[in-house]
């Protein structure tokens, strides 16, 4: 049987077609289940979040004060999350707004005064698909509590205090641009 010249073109072009649209059909599903793995939360994108991971057995509100390297802290730069009360480890995020990235941060351990022990069980730094996460060396170097509060970095227990009638347990970091930059950059 002989076959000529323009049916032998059809039949490579129709082949070449369902080659391409094979291809193409399985490049969408690769791509869309690689996608569908990724945990980064649409409303964090581009946006940097300090995340402390921690034990409150009593609700409270958290705020977390942010800087740059010749300012000082004051109430404009402020985040807050509220925390329930719970024996179980839960998040406290702090989340930026996209183009601030601090160099100095103080977080601010509460408000309720009846305060109950509490752990922090990690702090760390996310941005997109990055994550710094502070170990214990990187804790007691780059950050310092105040008076009116106790933080033990090696079994992570956290004690607030009230100080010459004033509550205001907080951390406060030295520079750390080095991390955020890090994650940012990279």
């Amino acid at each position: 049987m002989l076959i000529n010249s323009k049916d032998r073109y059809s039949n490579n072009l129709a082949s070449r077609f369902l080659s391409a649209t094979l291809l193409l059909i399985i490049a969408l599903i690769v791509f869309t289940c690689k996608d569908s793995g990724k945990t980064l939360d649409k409303k964090y994108e581009d946006k940097l979040v300090v995340e402390m991971v921690m034990k409150i057995p009593k609700s409270d509100k958290f705020e977390l004060y942010y800087r740059g390297k010749d300012e000082k802290f004051d109430s404009k730069k402020r985040i807050q999350a509220d925390v329930i009360g719970s024996e179980e480890l839960q998040k406290a995020e702090f989340i930026f707004d996209i183009l601030e990235f601090p160099t100095h941060i103080r977080i601010v351990f509460g408000q309720n005064k009846e305060q109950a022990e509490m752990r922090l069980d990690h702090l760390a730094f996310r941005y997109n698909d990055g994550v710094h996460t502070f170990t214990e060396e990187e804790m007691k170097k780059f950050f310092r509590a105040n008076s009116g509060l106790k933080i033990d970095f090696e079994d992570k227990s956290v004690r607030t205090a009230t100080v010459d009638g004033k509550y205001v347990p907080y951390l406060n970091s030295f520079d750390i641009s080095y991390f955020v930059n890090k994650l940012i950059l990279y």
